[in-house]
């Protein structure tokens, strides 16, 4: 807000009313009681008391004072107005954010076998496991790290091949968020967004309504491809 404030009650309610949102009727309040309070305080009269003092003097100290109040009053409405919309989104993390987390060091032991599941490690999120890949593939399981992006936890397993390289596989928690970028590929009915991510290929889907990635640097894209898509089949066998 900027600007002189008002000097007299036709601008003070030209003012209020160029206010484009509605702040809360409690705070409207306040605002009212706090206008209606510096008016009456005796100021003006005061001045206007003093000898020699100009006879608009009293009414403009009476002005200056009320504007300034109410323009406070309002820049603070306008602050928590936009604050209120800007929380009223819940925030979700990014692609980004979560592949990067596939690029971390692993900071707990790798879950085990799932006892129940030959397809899955005994480790999931929201009732979404992570794939088993080592007899199949060849890609052990070799540690794990939780993270929290934007209030939603993301849990990362990380699988080693025989070689030596590394992929880490991250499923976020809650409602998968919604994301771009990279070029799409089909597999049994399911898109798989790929594309890079700080220098590492990612593969990026959204299984049983969580996004998963799936990210390695030295990786083909094939390979991730086929990883991610074929624990997405036999989910579904």
């Amino acid at each position: 807000m900027s600007g002189q404030p008002p000097e007299t009650e036709s601008e003070l309610v030209e003012l209020l009313r160029s206010v484009d949102v509605r702040a809360p009727e409690r705070l409207h309040s306040s605002v009212q009681a706090l206008v209606a309070e510096r008016s009456a305080d005796g100021r003006g009269r005061r001045w206007r008391g003093l000898p020699g003092a100009p006879s608009w003097l009293g009414s403009r100290a009476t002005a200056v004072a009320v504007g300034a109040a109410a323009a406070v009053a309002l820049a603070t409405a306008a602050l928590l107005i936009v604050l209120g919309a800007g929380g009223s989104r819940s925030p979700t993390p990014t692609l980004r954010e979560a592949s990067l987390l596939t690029q971390r060091a692993a900071t707990m032991a790798a879950p085990a076998e799932s006892a129940h599941d030959a397809s899955e490690l005994a480790a999931s999120v929201d009732g979404v496991a992570f794939p088993y890949w080592e007899e199949r593939f060849g890609w052990r399981a070799s540690g794990a790290r939780v993270d929290e992006l934007a209030g939603r936890s993301v849990t990362t397993v990380f699988y080693t091949s025989a070689s030596g390289r590394r992929i880490g596989y991250a499923i976020v928690a809650g409602g998968a968020p919604r994301v771009r970028g990279g070029t799409i590929a089909w597999r049994e009915g399911t898109p798989y967004r790929l594309l890079r991510e700080d220098g590492a290929r990612v593969v990026a889907w959204t299984r049983e309504g969580h996004l998963c990635v799936v990210s390695g640097r030295g990786v083909a894209a094939a390979t991730l491809l086929k990883l991610a898509s074929w624990n997405e089949r036999a989910l579904s066998a």
